[in-house]
């Protein structure tokens, strides 16, 4: 359970850091903004690339993502529907309600938690990669498809695709893993130093959103912040137990990494396209925040009783 701790620990002083820097006005007006584009078009596609590009594909495929993916997808649709019909918001608003369930923080969190309570961080790979291959595209070929200027042609979410770093650097790692070619060092050394930054750098952009601190949660978002909360950190991991445990046989440290993967609280980088794409960044930021404070006992309960 201490190693839960120490995951936070690790985010919270970056975030920390961020948040200074913005009371300070280090970084200027625009600051958050150049750094969220920093992270969005080069510091995440590439450790994508370099991820993927070092992963046997072979393990992503297992039927651990079925509950893993699973849980997610049915999640995301089910928020995706409340907010578009019960809320009656637009496509862009139940997107980001969407991905605020089903898009978990394993880059950020889910690293030093692989690493010091699973002991694994080959258990990071499937859940980053289903995100960044399947969530993240459909994802962003709606938010294109859908937003001022939007192209109404039947294959504008693939051209959509098609020119999204994200994906682009996610499938040339696809295409490095699969046909084995090395990449020279002096290539693949810049190519990860870059990628480096990806997961400070979306910690620090969300510290910088709170420069002028926090305030409750407007009164138009609580509902649908409650639902999300609720779903992400109670429904998501039973939906996966279930479909792990009972349904697929996965027990021990496997079913725990199931549980734990989906428990995780929703990620920083779906702030970042938030920022990214000017849509709902204020409902997005309180789910980070709220997630991530109350996914601690959440984890720990997880803990204690799988682990």
């Amino acid at each position: 359970m201490l190693a839960v701790f120490e995951g936070f620990g690790v985010i919270a002083v970056i975030v920390l850091t961020g948040f200074l820097a913005g009371r300070l006005d280090l970084l200027g007006p625009h600051g958050q903004q150049v750094l969220a584009k920093i992270v969005f078009y080069i510091a995440t596609p590439t450790l994508l690339f370099t991820t993927i590009a070092t992963t046997d594909l072979a393990f992503i495929f297992s039927t651990q993502l079925l509950a893993t993916g699973g849980s997610a997808l049915v999640c995301g649709i089910l928020l995706f529907l409340f907010v578009r019909f019960a809320r009656r918001g637009n496509a862009r608003e139940a997107l980001f309600g969407a991905w605020s369930v089903s898009y978990v923080n394993i880059g950020n969190l889910g690293i030093p938690i692989a690493v010091y309570v699973l002991g694994d961080l080959s258990y990071v790979a499937p859940v980053l990669l289903f995100q960044l291959l399947l969530l993240a595209p459909i994802g962003m070929a709606i938010l294109d498809s859908t937003g001022p200027g939007g192209n109404p042609h039947w294959y504008s979410p693939l051209v959509s695709i098609a020119r999204n770093p994200i994906v682009i650097g996610s499938v040339l790692g696809i295409l490095v893993s699969a046909t084995g070619v090395e990449i020279p060092a002096v290539v693949f050394d810049p190519l990860e130093m870059m990628g480096a930054m990806s997961v400070p750098g979306a910690l620090l952009a969300f510290g910088l959103s709170f420069r002028d601190g926090w305030s409750l949660p407007a009164r138009g978002t609580r509902t649908q912040l409650t639902v999300i909360t609720g779903v992400k950190l109670v429904v998501q991991p039973l939906i996966a137990w279930a479909v792990g445990g009972p349904l697929l046989g996965w027990d021990g440290i496997d079913l725990l990494a199931i549980v734990v993967t989906s428990a995780l609280p929703t990620a920083q980088n779906v702030y970042i396209y938030s920022m990214q794409y000017r849509q709902s960044e204020r409902l997005v930021r309180d789910a980070v925040f709220i997630t991530t404070v109350l996914s601690v006992p959440a984890l720990l309960i997880v803990s204690a009783l799988l682990g």
